[in-house]
């Protein structure tokens, strides 16, 4: 297993502030941006170490392609669609295209916020926590 650096740390908190924002397959990090919630010593440390982090991004899973703009010290990244889903999300799309409907990724994210917002979901685990109260010797 490959032992973490402080570039990697740092590349894969990139990444994820992309994932997180994003509302699509892609997102462009604007390093500027993204260094105003550092601290000065970790900024000094990303500006010195700028292309192993740029590198790190690059090789990170999630992350099928990136562009880097020097010049306006972006990350174009474009991301896996499977990174970009929970279980929930990548049970209904497999669901989906088992039924022969092809979701795009918004649809997918759409149906997983209403199920994950709805009674029926609430009450299955409400239902589930019980049933498992009565073997596990807890009560409810």
């Amino acid at each position: 297993m490959e032992k973490l650096s402080i570039s990697k740390l740092i590349a894969n908190d990139i990444v994820n502030y992309g994932m997180d924002k994003t509302s699509s397959f892609n997102y462009i990090v604007s390093l500027n941006d993204f260094l105003d919630d550092y601290d000065d010593d970790t900024r000094n440390y990303i500006k010195s170490h700028i292309k192993e982090i740029i590198d790190d991004v690059h090789s990170n899973e999630n992350v099928a392609q990136l562009d880097y703009d020097e010049e306006r010290q972006e990350f174009d990244m474009v991301f896996y669609f499977d990174g970009l889903m929970s279980k929930l999300d990548k049970k209904i799309y497999e669901l989906g295209q088992s039924n022969g409907v092809d979701y795009e990724i918004e649809e997918v994210w759409q149906i997983s916020y209403d199920i994950e917002n709805s009674d029926e979901y609430e009450s299955l685990i409400q239902n589930h926590l019980k049933e498992n109260a009565k073997y596990m010797g807890r009560e409810i």
